[in-house]
């Protein structure tokens, strides 16, 4: 029952998600974006997921991978502002933002310890299509090549925007198994 909960919230979640799709494209970041700095002082900066933590369901706050110009990979905190919308009559209204389609989504299966080595040899991979990546189970930490490493656990939503020519990233799964659901 938690996994279907889980999809069903992830659906949801694709739909407001790719609201913001236009917002960054091209390799640099939007100016409608808030830099999240605070950082463990190992590298390691907390998820910003501030639709669960803000009590304000009009914004919606996610982590993004995009690419600068020189080829490397940066994090960054992107909000997307939602309006209150009749999305689903009779039931209560919801916030909700632009629509723009996803053509595909589908599953992925890691196991445990995947990616370690390629973070051992510092062997990183530019991501096949900018997409939304929503973890439904394990742990995943992925490495900019700027050296930050972020990690996401079930429910964390966050994008990937580092396509070639880009340097790319290193995920690494932890030590059980991890499911992603990619949106693109």
């Amino acid at each position: 029952m938690r996994k279907m909960n889980i999809i069903v919230l992830v659906v949801v979640a694709i739909q407001l998600l790719t609201t913001t799709l236009a917002l960054g494209q091209g390799g640099n970041p939007p100016a409608s974006t808030k830099e999240s700095g605070a950082t463990s002082g190992k590298g390691m900066t907390a998820v910003e997921q501030t639709a669960e933590g803000s009590g304000d369901p009009s914004r919606f706050t996610y982590p993004r991978l995009y690419c600068a110009p020189d080829g490397n990979s940066h994090f960054q905190s992107v909000t997307g502002e939602l309006r209150k919308t009749n999305f689903a009559p009779p039931a209560a209204p919801i916030y909700i933002g632009g629509n723009v389609p996803v053509s595909n989504v589908f599953f992925g299966g890691f196991e445990a310890g995947w990616g370690a080595h390629d973070l051992e040899t510092r062997l990183y991979h530019p991501a096949p299509a900018a997409q939304f990546l929503i973890v439904l189970e394990g742990v995943f930490s992925v490495t900019a090549t700027d050296g930050e490493t972020r990690r996401f656990r079930p429910g964390d939503v966050f994008r990937l925007e580092d396509t070639p020519p880009c340097k790319g990233h290193i995920t690494v799964v932890g030590d059980k198994p991890g499911f992603l659901m990619f949106a693109r």
